[in-house]
Order: structure tokens, then sequence, then C-alpha cells
């Protein structure tokens, strides 16, 4: 078992919090609102009525596809995206399991288990003391992960779908404003407002779709890869130490039996 001595072996992925990246990315985004509001007036580019129909239609559109505890779950996974990758809690398993199979150790060495909490090292050493079997403690721990990845992913199509909606609605903005410069040809002081309209709800679209929406999506699936990738990794290094454990006790019953027939 020298061999699981090497980094590589070791570290499944970069660190969970990246500031460059945060850094370079702010730096962009502040290059992009430099860009739009050099030489200009910031107040014209505040259009209440474009942001309630760009943004409120949007979070509108959204509730009604999907139910309010999945929009909630979303927004909480989102939050936590900015923490860092999520592989926190499993990069600390994966440590405590690659050193009980350096040293030949059972898995139930590694530490105490009293009952179901939510840690997979704690889950499987309890359901291990309870005599399950790996095929069991397998299925329990991947199902738990399914269910992880499915709020995940959840979150991830409510940001594309957000990210589809917002542009169409900045596209209905843009024709109530037009209509409405039409209706206000004879009136030219209420040209400026609806022309307005229909351009502030085009940019608020575009804006929201391409510079929040997408890349947050585009974020939350990495994370889901790098969550997935890690979760495998730390269930294929525990199947090593069960396995083991299994392969112990059956050697404990054999032997016990040969000695009989020997005597």
């Amino acid at each position: 078992m020298e061999g699981l001595k090497e980094k590589k072996y070791l570290k499944s992925t970069r660190k969970p919090f990246d500031p460059i990246a945060l850094i370079l990315s702010l730096v962009g985004l502040g290059a992009v609102v430099y860009g739009v509001a050099y030489g200009s007036d910031l107040k014209s580019f505040v259009n209440t009525k474009g942001m309630l129909v760009v943004i409120g239609g949007t979070f509108a559109s959204v509730l009604f596809q999907f139910d309010f505890s999945s929009c909630w779950s979303s927004i909480v996974i989102i939050f936590k995206s900015f923490a860092g990758t999520p592989e926190k809690d499993v990069r600390a398993n994966m440590a405590l399991v690659d050193k009980a199979i350096k040293r030949g150790q059972s898995i139930t060495e590694l530490k105490a288990a009293r009952a179901i909490n939510g840690n997979i090292i704690n889950d499987v050493i309890f359901m291990h003391q309870k005599g399950l079997l790996f095929e069991e403690i397998d299925a329990f721990i991947t199902s738990k992960i399914k269910d992880e990845i499915l709020n995940r992913n959840i979150a991830v199509s409510l940001l594309k779908k957000a990210a589809m909606i917002s542009p169409a609605l900045g596209l209905f903005g843009t024709v109530i404003g037009l209509v409405g410069v039409l209706n206000s040809l004879t009136e030219p002081s209420q040209i400026g407002p609806s022309m307005s309209l229909a351009l502030m709800t085009t940019a608020y679209g575009a804006g929201l779709s391409s510079i929040v929406f997408h890349p947050l999506a585009g974020r939350l699936e990495h994370h889901n890869e790098i969550f997935l990738e890690t979760h495998s990794q730390l269930l294929s290094k525990i199947g090593v130490l069960l396995n083991r454990d299994e392969r112990r006790f059956d050697v404990d019953l054999v032997e016990p039996e040969r000695e009989g027939v020997a005597s």
C-alpha cells in the first residue's frame, strides 16, 4: 500500500476556495460596469418599470415552474457556492480513510458512531456496527448522495430557466415600450419614457441572463461534478475498508472450523 502515499492519489481537487478566481471575476464585472457607465449619467440606466417587468416577471415565472421549497433550497445552494467548492467535509473524511487504508486499520477504529447524523463516515461506521453488509451500506449512502445531487441539479435547472426567461421578458418590455412610443407620437414629451422602457428592458434581460444567471449555472454545474466525483472516490475507498473487514470476519469464522476438523 506504499503507493497510496503519493499525493496524486490522496488529493482529489484543488483548494476549496479560490480567491484569485473570485477577484478576477469581480474585476471583470467591474470592467463591464465601468464600460457601461463611463461618461454617462447613471440615472439614465435606471428604469423602474423595466426592472419590474424583467426582474419581477422572471421570478414570477420561475416560482410558477418550481415549488417554493425548491426555490428556497436552490437559493441556499447558490449562496453556499460562493464559499468554495463543496468537498470540504469529503476531503476530511477522505484523509481519515486514506490513513486507515495505509495503516491496515478497521473502519470502526476511525471514530465512535452512536447514530445516523449525516456525516458519511459516521453513518457508515454506525451501519457497519449494526451488521449491515457493504452492499446495503453502499445503497443507503448512494441514495443520500443522489438526493443531494437532485437538489443541486434543480438549482442549475432553475438558473437556466431564469437565463432563458429574462431576455424574453426584456423583448416583451421592448415591444410594450415601442407601442407606447407609437401612441405618443402626438405628445413628444411621452416618447422619451416609452423609448427608455423599450431599450432598458432589453438591457436588463440580457444583463441578467449573461452576467448573473448563466455564470451561476455554470459555477453550480462545476461544483456538482466535483461533489459527485469526490463522493464516488470516498465511497470507493470506504468499500476497500468494508470489504477488508468482511474478509477478516470470514477468516475468523473459518479458522475455528478448521481447527475443529483438524482435532
